[in-house]
């Protein structure tokens, strides 16, 4: 009989207080892999992550590999992203497959299955997803999230000034399309009753203005994925203005900035650093 793991949001937290509430992104993309003077293959993707592991030690609690780097070389790029996912597990951090999956029907549930469970191809901690094929249609899917005690972020507001228009789009309602999936995330996590921990988030941009407070406040008490910083261009104060009063819910995100340190294990760990701390001390922020 397989034992599962406390739902996520509490081994965040838990490890958060440990290590630090910061997501390490894993983009090994063309251009790293030669800045690392390493191979555009299969190989050379493993070589990073290895490295990358080794530099992150037992100081991570959450890791986010984009998995289109990894599918971009093939059935061998997937057996390294099983591998960089387990070596991050066996390190003690939890694990967020950085995905965007959006679809219907069946075709979520196999994405489902291929993501959350002992059975499943990866066993992610979390995954994140798109809505533009509409939020019921991820229902079925974050109730597998659910069983295996995983996590879903979905994108409510992103970093890319490209989504925008769309993000912001009023509907007959009088709601933007960010408000109405920061309403359907929230009722979505109010119906198991008082006390249950949330199965979904959002991924809300750590660069957006401060006319998405209220999008912020809509989402209740969940987690929210924050990229942009460092090359995106926000800063840790940036978070401040934004999510001032949630800092226990945000889930400060970066990936160049960290990565384009390497290889030199020592400058990995000096940049990583340079991230853990800030974090920590923006969590801090909710306990004064």
């Amino acid at each position: 009989m397989t034992t599962l793991a406390p739902p996520f949001v509490y081994n965040f937290h838990a490890l958060a207080e440990q290590r630090s509430p910061f997501c390490l992104g894993v983009d090994p993309s063309k251009d790293l892999l030669t800045r690392w003077g390493l191979p555009d293959t299969a190989q050379g993707l493993r070589d990073f992550c290895d490295r990358l592991a080794d530099a992150a030690g037992d100081k991570v609690a959450l890791v986010k590999p984009q998995s289109a780097f990894f599918e971009r070389h093939g059935p061998d790029g997937l057996k390294v992203l099983q591998h960089v996912m387990r070596r991050f597990k066996k390190q003690g951090a939890l694990t967020l497959l950085d995905v965007k999956r959006g679809d219907i029907g069946s075709t979520m549930d196999a994405y489902g299955q291929s993501l959350f469970g002992p059975n499943s191809a990866y066993q992610a901690d979390a995954a994140t997803f798109s809505a533009y094929l509409g939020f019921g249609a991820l229902v079925k899917t974050i109730e597998l999230a659910r069983a295996a005690n995983a996590f879903a972020f979905i994108v409510v507001r992103s970093s890319n000034p490209e989504g925008t228009s769309l993000q912001t789009a009023t509907g007959a309602d009088g709601r933007t399309v960010a408000e109405a999936l920061a309403d359907g995330i929230r009722e979505l996590n109010e119906q198991p009753g008082p006390g249950a921990p949330p199965v979904v988030g959002a991924v809300m941009g750590a660069t957006l203005p401060d006319s998405d407070r209220g999008v912020v406040e809509r989402l209740g008490g969940t987690l929210m994925l924050t990229p942009g910083i460092g090359a995106q261009g926000a800063g840790f104060d940036d978070l401040k203005r934004l999510f001032a009063g949630r800092e226990l819910q945000v889930v400060p995100t970066a990936t160049r900035s960290v990565l384009e340190a390497g290889p030199d294990a020592a400058s990995l760990r000096d940049a990583l650093e340079r991230h853990l701390e800030p974090a920590r001390r923006f969590r801090e922020g909710a306990k004064r």
